[in-house]
């Protein structure tokens, strides 16, 4: 069914659905004007999945405000269908712009950093994507500002569930979501996958013949399709694309602090714990890790009254004890967590 020539009311305005200018297995995408400009609209396939997973992407939409995420503008129904209205971003996807024009290394870089930019904010919100790949990142001509969209597959971190796999072809997923695991590393290494597609116009999996299920003793090199890049930088995407999460880069500001060529703020010999976004140096014996207790931790209205701004860490060191706690209205973890032991 089109909805091209019908009008949709949101909650904020109304839009004359213009043109569709795409379609994929789960929604399809419009062009649609108001009184304040052009605009896109998803409308989600009839099917209950995809209707439900375009009402997960409005619910972490309009929660999110960053320079380098596409912005939610409005949202409603037509019928039981919901809509989402996002802002008109002008520019290609990465894919087409590459297969358009060779990007050197600089300039791949720079596409990455705002890509970096963007998980590092919505990780702080305990949002992972799950799906970069170079067709989720659009960009003018210019560079700037790149812009992270489709995130109709993304999930709060304390709800990735272990039965559901998110994936892509031509190895932009992290090995370990095909076994229905996400976390932020695993956006880490989607970001490396994507740095190599810049490098080299090539999907990472040609380097790795026989992924995702062949475990490889190295992370593909970029340098085999392209020898002008630079050491530093095949050595960046090595990392993120490390087989073991483990072994990649611990957040997404570290990759961008490598990418500038700017060595951590903490010495390598601090254990370092991150918690929404922010890096706690380890600096006692015992460190306990928590929820803050708090008066107001939920309200009646539920999860969308509660701004991301309240989220915040307070440390508080007595002796060799340190205390490491979260606000957390939606009570995700424990009063009393875990805790570290070292020497």
């Amino acid at each position: 069914m089109s909805y091209v020539g019908a009008t949709l009311v949101g909650r904020y305005n109304a839009y004359r659905v213009l043109q569709q200018i795409g379609s994929g297995g789960m929604s399809d995408v419009y062009v649609a004007s108001s009184s304040s400009g052009n605009f896109v609209v998803k409308i989600p396939k009839r099917d209950p999945v995809s209707v439900a997973k375009l009402q997960y992407e409005i619910e972490v939409l309009s929660r999110l405000n960053h320079a380098h995420v596409v912005s939610y503008v409005d949202s409603g129904s037509i019928g039981t269908t919901p809509f989402l209205v996002l802002e008109y971003v002008q520019g290609l996807n990465v894919e087409d712009l590459r297969l358009r024009s060779k990007l050197d290394e600089r300039e791949a870089k720079k596409v990455v950093e705002q890509v970096l930019l963007a998980l590092d904010y919505i990780h702080s919100l305990n949002v992972v994507h799950r799906d970069v790949k170079p067709k989720n990142v659009i960009t003018p001509a210019e560079l700037f500002p790149a812009k992270l969209i489709d995130f109709g597959t993304s999930t709060y971190f304390n709800r990735a569930g272990i039965s559901e796999i998110v994936y892509s072809p031509g190895g932009y997923t992290a090995p370990e979501q095909f076994n229905g695991l996400s976390s932020p590393q695993a956006d880490i290494w989607s970001t490396g996958a994507l740095l190599f597609y810049l490098l080299t116009g090539q999907p990472p999996q040609l380097a790795m013949p026989g992924y995702p299920k062949k475990r490889y003793p190295s992370p593909p090199d970029p340098g085999m399709f392209n020898r002008d890049v630079s050491d530093e930088t095949r050595t960046i995407v090595m990392k993120a694309m490390s087989w073991d999460p483990g072994d990649r880069f611990l957040s997404a500001k570290d990759m961008i602090l490598a990418l500038e060529g700017e060595e951590k703020r903490l010495p390598s010999d601090v254990p370092v714990l991150e918690v929404l976004g922010e890096e706690i140096a380890l600096e006692a014996p015992v460190v306990r890790f928590g929820r803050l207790a708090e008066k107001e931790e939920q309200t009646s209205a539920g999860f969308s009254s509660i701004e991301p701004k309240r989220a915040k860490v307070v440390v508080d060191k007595r002796g060799d004890i340190m205390e490491v706690r979260v606000i957390d209205p939606y009570k995700w973890i424990s009063r009393n967590h875990f805790e570290i032991f070292y020497k």
